[in-house]
């Protein structure tokens, strides 16, 4: 007897069917224009077969000791070989899970702590796993394979628990940003940026420079698609860098090629450009590399995620990108649950944490509307979809920090009259406040989504219960789900071409350079690079890894709020609280409760919170801040 495996069927493949071509010639159909033809029998594919974790209750209580002052485990991280002695498959269930593979004429390439990488040509694996294979591609996306019917798993296989993720075709993640397109600020434009780098840093309380810069942290941007060293170069000398520090401007430490990567794309290489850049700038000391995957499909997210955690090599990983929770979701499959794609993701995390490393990723930035309702992916041209409740992956993961946002606002810059114009940016205040939005196609379906909100996403889990360390603040306690987001930072709003115009004129940006122009951009894309910046700092301060940061990010909220929440002493105002806002559902309910589903336990005083000592950056561009 033959199991189905949770990737039966697919959402993807049912999309392409809707539109199907013969011999690659699109045919009209649904608004959708997806070419699918059969794969090549004889086209080589590479592939993971995952196998679940052993003694799952054990690592969920390690997790724990090692964010546990009290703990002998504390901050005691493993090796992947500790992880795999303690917690990975048994040899004998690997050693089955290779025979039937091999029996089925695959090749083994590699063998990791809890998946192995396979080989073979489409005609084996459509045989072994009783599918057909087809390679479905939509405009302006790579082609991918995706199993058309039955996945069905040999019976070695589903009795060792084997998961294959590689061909269910779920919709590619999205980035978190939205470019503004260029600008030219010679100085700061106004109250709400544009915002550089160093004019963050001061609004935030980041350390004074001088004394930490991020040096000895390792840091991975998880991304498709190469940047331009001459762009990162151009952000430095903007402000002047060398000339302030006597340095060389900040480069990366390396690329990464996962699959191949993708090269730098004018089109394409904006969100790649943002995450160096915001990571660079707020930790010019760390070693940042650009982990570069072909494009956002799950097969190389987890690829990247694997080749991340199996070398051991890098201390905070960022990921500004995500996809609606909602899309793996029995609803949006046939009756299908595709949650097992989540729990690969989410044991690769706790992997990750139990070996020391911090995952941060974007909350997403469709407000508190995070996904669309199942209408859209009927294939109905007459079909008038809504966004409903929802939130994103990788960022609902309880094993990753989620960062949402607001609109900052700083000291008003100085005259262009002002002699020395002085830069200062000061923190002022923030709003958490979205932007409604006119109807769009959020995957390129060809129909449109209406009742979209653009601000940070949050709300609850679908899928992941509530972590113990959200029991520490009235979070989504009573609804025993994984509340969303974690912490928030600058986001900005009123993204160009889908916001319902005029926006409200407190709205704000940041400034990066992407193929030699200074762009403007917003989302969450901008909040998540930066927390992993101050992240960087806190690991130069304390001299080793964190591990999951939400259980410290937690206590301190518990502290804040036994000292009197938005109104606490000084020296515990580790968050900004009290701060208004609306994302198309939830209100910040900051009179309410300290904890919301847009900026989480609120936005940071980085040196408070992060415990970074008592010298602050002071003006953009001067030694303490250059």
């Amino acid at each position: 007897m033959r199991s189905k495996n949770l990737i039966s069927r697919t959402l993807l493949a049912g999309l392409a069917s809707l539109a199907f071509c013969q011999m690659g010639q699109a045919s009209p159909g649904a608004g959708l224009s997806a070419f699918t033809v059969a794969a090549s029998p004889q086209q080589t594919v590479d592939f993971e077969v995952f196998l679940p974790i052993r003694n799952r209750a054990g690592l969920e209580k390690l997790l724990a000791d090692q964010q546990n002052p009290s703990s002998s485990s504390y901050h005691k991280w493993l090796t992947p070989a500790q992880f795999g002695a303690q917690f990975g498959p048994p040899a004998a269930s690997v050693q089955r899970v290779e025979a039937a593979l091999k029996a089925g004429g695959l090749q083994i390439t590699t063998v990791h702590t809890r998946s192995l990488s396979v080989k073979g040509s489409v005609a084996q694996i459509q045989r072994l796993f009783s599918t057909r294979l087809n390679t479905v591609r939509q405009p302006g996306t790579a082609q991918r394979l995706v199993a058309d019917g039955n996945f069905v798993l040999p019976d070695a296989l589903t009795a060792e628990g084997a998961t294959v993720v590689h061909f269910a075709g779920i919709p590619r993640a999205h980035s978190m940003a939205k470019n503004l397109g260029s600008v030219k600020p010679a100085s700061r434009l106004g109250q709400y940026g544009g915002y550089f780098y160093d004019d963050l840093k001061q609004a935030y309380d980041y350390p004074s420079y001088q004394k930490l810069d991020g040096t000895g942290a390792n840091v991975a941007i998880l991304m498709s698609n190469d940047v331009l060293d001459s762009d990162i170069k151009a952000m430095f000398d903007n402000e002047h860098f060398s000339q302030t520090t006597g340095k060389p401007d900040p480069t990366l430490a390396g690329r990464l090629l996962i699959n191949g990567g993708a090269p730098f794309d004018p089109n394409a290489s904006f969100e790649a450009s943002l995450d160096t850049q915001q990571v660079l700038g707020g930790a010019p000391g760390a070693a940042v590399t650009l982990v570069n995957i072909p494009d956002l499909s799950d097969e190389n997210i987890l690829a990247g995620y694997l080749d991340i955690i199996e070398s051991d090599a890098f201390d905070i990983v960022n990921s500004s990108f995500g996809g609606c929770e909602l899309l793996y979701a029995p609803a949006y499959n046939g009756g299908v649950s595709y949650y097992g794609i989540l729990d690969t993701y989410d044991t690769l995390f706790e992997q990750g944490n139990a070996q020391g490393i911090t995952f941060v990723a974007s909350s997403g930035d469709e407000g508190g509307l995070g996904c669309p309702d199942t209408t859209y992916f009927s294939g109905n041209p007459n079909a008038t979809p809504k966004f409903v409740l929802g939130v994103e992956e990788p960022a609902s993961s309880p094993h990753v920090t989620a960062v949402g946002g607001t609109n900052l606002a700083t000291t008003t810059p100085p005259s262009p009259q002002t002699k020395p114009a002085t830069l200062t940016s000061n923190y002022v205040s923030e709003n958490a406040d979205g932007d409604p939005e006119v109807p769009y196609d959020p995957y390129g379906l060809g129909i449109n989504v209406s009742g979209g909100y653009w601000g940070a996403t949050g709300g609850l889990s679908a899928y992941f219960a509530t972590p113990a360390y959200q029991l520490l603040v009235p979070t989504a306690i009573a609804f025993g789900k994984r509340g969303v987001p974690d912490i928030g930072m600058q986001v900005g709003g009123c993204p160009a071409g889908i916001s319902v115009l005029p926006c409200s004129p407190d709205r704000s940006f940041v400034v990066i350079w992407d193929g030699g122009q200074e762009d403007g951009v917003i989302g969450t894309s901008v909040s998540s690079p930066e927390f992993v910046g101050a992240l960087a700092l806190r690991i130069q301060n304390t001299g080793g890894r964190l591990g999951n940061i939400n259980y410290f990010l937690y206590d301190r909220a518990l502290v804040q709020d036994l000292a009197g929440a938005g109104a606490a002493p000084s020296q515990f105002e580790f968050y900004h609280r009290n701060i208004p806002g609306f994302d198309g559902y939830y209100h910040t309910d900051y009179l309410i409760s300290d904890y919301n589903f847009i900026t989480g336990n609120g936005t940071p005083d980085v040196r408070k919170l992060l415990e970074l000592g008592d010298v602050a950056a002071g003006n953009p561009q001067t030694p303490s801040n250059p």
